[in-house]
């Protein structure tokens, strides 16, 4: 088991990508602690799954703070919480703009900063960002600019935390309950549209997204770098 005797932190890991790298990583031996905003939704998560729960609102300093004061020690973290939205360039004032950052790139920053006092520095920090970090589109035009920077917020963590480890994660479409609120017609056509778009002719699953955060944590070869789990997607042209 690779991770046995590591703590691992899904910030977000109530469900979705969370939850997926939460049940990797307890396969392989981890303690594990998944969080939401409310813990009755972290507690049934940490129920199904076996593991324990924490509350934490990531745009919130204080939470955050608060979370990172009760943890002993943190082996590596994944987040995958963060609230982005898309908007064009040309709908979005200059005092709605920063709602895209804010929602991603600091409150990821937010959780990084206040982990360091119980970080292991033989630990690593894993990040989530999507598609729209590498295409620049008119209709996310936000969500670029947030993703990009958050991709250059883990380069500027590795340099500046080493030894500790910080990568990203960047997948594509992922096969998940997030589409659930769409009918089945809709639901069925969004995904055969996706799936039309990779190279495997599969979907990502968050059990994907679990495999490679475990291996990144459990690789120590690897640091600042950003890997596409996207079924070869972000090799074809945007469409």
């Amino acid at each position: 088991m690779r991770l046995k005797g590591s703590t691992v932190l899904c910030v977000g890991g109530s469900s979705g990508m969370g939850r997926g790298v939460a049940e990797v990583a307890l396969a392989e031996g981890a303690e594990v602690i998944v969080t939401s905003r409310t813990l009755e939704k972290a507690q049934k998560t940490a129920q199904e799954l076996g593991c324990h729960a924490e509350a934490i609102d990531v745009a919130d300093d204080e939470s955050v703070q608060q979370l990172f004061a009760r943890l002993d020690k943190v082996t590596h973290m994944m987040i995958t919480a963060g609230a982005i939205g898309r908007s064009a360039f040309d709908d979005t004032p200059p005092d709605q703009a920063p709602v895209f950052m804010d929602g991603k790139l600091w409150a990821t920053h937010r959780c990084i900063w206040y982990s360091r006092s119980v970080m292991d520095q033989q630990g690593s920090i894993t990040l989530i960002t999507g598609g729209y970090a590498q295409w620049a589109t008119p209709d996310a035009a936000h969500v670029h600019v947030a993703f990009a920077a958050t991709e250059a917020l883990a380069r500027t963590v590795a340099v500046s935390l080493a030894p500790i480890r910080c990568n990203v994660i960047r997948p594509g479409f992922v096969d998940s309950a997030l589409w659930d609120y769409l009918d089945d017609g809709d639901r069925t056509a969004l995904k055969n549209e996706e799936r039309e778009q990779t190279l495997t002719g599969e979907l990502v699953s968050p059990q994907d997204i679990g495999d490679v955060a475990v291996a990144l944590m459990t690789t120590r070869a690897v640091t600042g770098a950003v890997i596409p789990v996207d079924g070869g997607r972000h090799l074809k042209p945007i469409s």
